[in-house]
């Protein structure tokens, strides 16, 4: 019998690199193999940068040709230059906040380096380029670093898993061999040692097809399998809804009236409900489903709500003490970072029905979270969960009604290929009062001006800060929330900064997010751990460094985060090149769906399908499009018609691997 292997059997990774990957959410061999390149070098197709144009991607080999030194422009910024001497002419080569460079190429040294050419007139120059090992293969994959463990250990790693292990899915080989997808393991070689680029990309849309054909053979099962238990009645509470809808501090907008009911004549049918909420940022999804749980306890059930991260779900639970238990409405929450005696309070009363709702995170997926009368299960940004995540829910209650919301709202071709089996409600129109968010894009020079801005202000006004990683590391060009927020505490020494991220303990990022919402943090500095849900309606503006990074789904939900209350509000861009077109469409457009569509057309479903989730790498580089995913659901279709697949699918949802990967063994 096969032996399932683990990172302690891969050479190379000892306790303190295996500690680093699971840091970084690597905590199983999938999480390797997943960890995809996020750039290819191909060296049999050298380019000649006098013929590339402005931002190609190049790869140059050439030889140092002054005494690299380290320059100081402001606290917190430096600047390395070299000149590289190349068959084509010379090349000015820039890294900000990498003063290792200096030392690491001395006067003379043969170098190989990657990265976007920028022309001016007759001057070539390359700004944050990769440097690259020696030229072994053709084609070299280049893999985002993580700390504490270099590239080359990593793709070392991945080789020799790859060498050592075969990978199991849940397509039965008759399937592949049906629609031409290659064995699994063949698939990850391919994307981990490709031969060429062609390669690389049939690869990356088999695996696709293997990700999508998995994750919507296990929803149409779910969605089944609820649909043939007995039905929860809602017969009862019509007049104590219109009581609470009256009784609120603010007005219903026409979307939320009609959203909820939607939802209110679901639960009355005569089918198990599965409705997909879709709203845009600050439209109010909130008091809708809260209102949808006040009615499941009116009828005499339990409903849950889960969210993705520990902030949101308390502002939900907030939210619910404020308008629920009034109505007499026991809510109860739980997450992870709970002490052992409030976890066990908060199990008995769950399970006692003690608690008529419930909020959590993750936690609720605990074996030991056991529902009395479990009957309406909502699960807010629902493409943050994996369809297994969310099964896993379900399978704690006999047939469930379940709503799933989100704030990304998807295109509409997507949503009928993805969730044609579930009925949909939209809340377009934003509350009555809310301000207009201005986007700008910020150049180098006015940097200073932004801030000087924003601190300014920061007696009447709060301000988020956003950078996309938490330290300084190899990958020039990144700003680092730490490194920023000493710069600004040194700059600003009267204004009252915080620093925030997904490194700190649960209890100290509550405490942050506790004292920048009473008002006494000014300005917050940040990674994107702020993105989902955070409602504070003093602030005012938002920087968002390295914009560029981000899909526009995600620049979307982040520019939520201002603009809750009546203050005119401000998203910053930092950009010190040409902006990408897609930002200066940003720019123009505030409406989520219009973004969606937008997005959907130039990239494919990118983030809106979950390509990306912790611990999965990058996303796969193809663009995943209605025709894949047309294929894909025919994929599933034909799988479905097999009985051993379907039971292991199933499994999949109670505690399985939480991927498409059934499981990896040595062989």
């Amino acid at each position: 019998m096969s032996e399932v292997i683990r990172l302690e059997d891969i050479r190379g990774l000892g306790k303190a690199r295996i500690q680093k990957l699971y840091e970084a959410g690597i905590t199983r061999p999938i999480d390797l193999l997943l960890l995809f390149p996020y750039k290819y070098v191909d060296f049999s197709a050298p380019f000649d940068p006098r013929t590339c144009k402005d931002g190609d991607d190049i790869t140059v080999i050439g030889t140092v040709d002054n005494e690299p030194k380290v320059q100081f422009i402001r606290k917190g910024l430096s600047l390395v230059r070299v000149v590289l001497a190349t068959p084509y002419g010379k090349i000015d080569v820039s890294w900000f906040n990498q003063r290792f460079i200096a030392r690491a190429l001395p006067h003379g040294k043969q170098v190989c380096i990657t990265g976007k050419v920028k022309k001016f007139k007759q001057k070539i120059s390359i700004a944050a380029p990769v440097l690259l090992p020696k030229i072994a293969d053709n084609i070299l994959p280049l893999y985002r670093p993580v700390a504490g463990v270099p590239s080359t250990v990593l793709r070392e790693a991945i080789n020799l898993l790859l060498d050592r292990t075969d990978v199991h899915g849940y397509l039965p080989d008759s399937v592949r061999a049906q629609f031409s997808l290659p064995d699994l393991g063949q698939a990850f070689r391919a994307m981990h040692c490709p031969q060429s680029m062609e390669q690389v990309w049939l690869a990356a849309r088999a695996l696709a097809l293997e990700k999508l054909g998995y994750s919507l053979g296990v929803f149409t099962l779910v969605k089944r399998r609820s649909e043939e238990g007995q039905k929860h009645k809602y017969d009862n509470g019509d007049a104590q809804m219109r009581a609470a809808i009256e009784n609120l501090p603010f007005i219903l907008t026409d979307g939320q009236r009609t959203a909820l009911s939607e939802i209110l004549a679901s639960l009355r049918g005569g089918k198990v409900v599965n409705r997909l909420v879709q709203g845009d940022v600050g439209c109010g999804k909130t008091i809708v489903a809260l209102l949808s749980m006040y009615f499941a306890y009116l009828n005499g059930h339990q409903s849950v709500l889960m969210a993705p991260t520990e902030i949101l779900a308390m502002q939900h639970y907030r939210s619910a003490i404020r308008f629920l238990e009034p109505l007499g409405v026991k809510t109860v929450f739980l997450s992870g970072a709970l002490s052992k005696s409030a976890r066990d309070s908060a199990l008995f009363n769950i399970r006692t029905h003690a608690a008529d709702v419930v909020i959590g995170t993750h936690a609720l997926l605990s074996d030991d979270v056991v529902f009395h009368d479990l009957s309406l299960i909502v699960t807010d940004e629902q493409q943050r969960f994996g369809v297994n995540q969310r099964g896993a829910l379900e399978n704690k209650a006999t047939a469930p009604d379940c709503l799933v919301m989100t704030a990304t709202p998807i295109p509409r071709t997507l949503a009928l290929c993805m969730y044609g089996e579930l009925e949909q409600s939209f809340i377009r129109t934003l509350p009555t009062g809310r301000p207009e968010i201005v986007t700008k894009i910020v150049p180098e020079q006015k940097e200073k001006s932004m801030f000087d801005y924003i601190t300014d202000r920061a007696n009447e006004e709060q301000s988020y800060v956003v950078c996309p990683r938490i330290d300084e590391g190899e990958e020039d060009g990144l700003f680092s929330a730490v490194a920023l927020f000493e710069r600004l505490c040194a700059e600003y020494p009267n204004v009252r900064f915080g620093l925030l991220h997904g490194r700190l303990k649960d209890k100290e990022k509550a405490q942050i997010m506790d004292d920048f919402a009473r008002g006494d943090i000014r300005v917050l500095v940040c990674t994107t751990v702020v993105e989902v849900g955070i409602d504070v309606p003093n602030a005012v503006n938002i920087v968002l460094f390295n914009a560029e990074r981000y899909g526009l789904s995600q620049l979307h939900q982040l520019r939520g985060r201002v603009g809750r209350g009546t203050k005119k509000s401000f998203c910053f861009l930092p950009q010190y090149d040409t902006p990408p077109e897609r930002l200066t469409f940003f720019c123009g457009c505030t409406d989520g769906f219009v973004l969606a569509e937008y997005d959907f057309d130039k990239r494919g479903a990118g983030d809106f399908i979950g390509t990306r989730q912790h611990g999965e790498g990058d996303d796969l580089p193809v663009k995943v499009d209605a025709d894949l995913i047309r294929e894909a659901k025919a994929i599933s279709e034909v799988a479905l018609k097999d009985e051993e697949t379907r039971r292991k699918m199933l499994e999949s949802c109670t505690g399985g691997t939480a991927a498409y990967i059934r499981s990896i063994t040595m062989n």
